[in-house]
């Protein structure tokens, strides 16, 4: 699974609000296998979450190295170029909350992560 959000934006001048986003997210840095993606998306505005289904498969990628992710803002009638981000994810390297049972919630990374009982 993977979360995408808009962190911050910039709007010259088109007197509107941020009523939509496009996010797609793709296993190549050219966007040629795109794995998932939702487009002039109304629901997930400012965030999106994606399964990562398998192309031309059943299933999900999991324990991926490296996932390129971009997304436009839509603003009204204004659509930005897509905005990619330049550093790959790695879906190995991402904090993960844990609670216990006795309600103690840590952080860890996620390579730390499995096994946690």
């Amino acid at each position: 699974m993977a979360m995408l959000y808009i962190g911050d934006y910039i709007d010259f001048a088109t007197k509107g609000y941020h009523n939509a986003s496009s996010w797609q997210v793709a296993l190549d840095p050219e966007f040629t296998k795109i794995i998932d993606e939702s487009l002039e998306d109304k629901i997930n505005v400012e965030s999106w979450n994606t399964p990562l289904p398998k192309i031309g498969a059943d299933g999900y990628y999991k324990d991926m190295d490296q996932l390129f992710a971009r997304v436009k803002v839509h603003i009204f009638n204004s659509v930005s170029p897509w905005f990619v981000i330049h550093e790959p994810i790695n879906q190995n390297e991402q904090e993960v909350e844990y609670t216990y049972p006795d309600g103690t919630v840590k952080h860890y990374d996620s390579s730390l992560a499995i096994g946690l009982n």
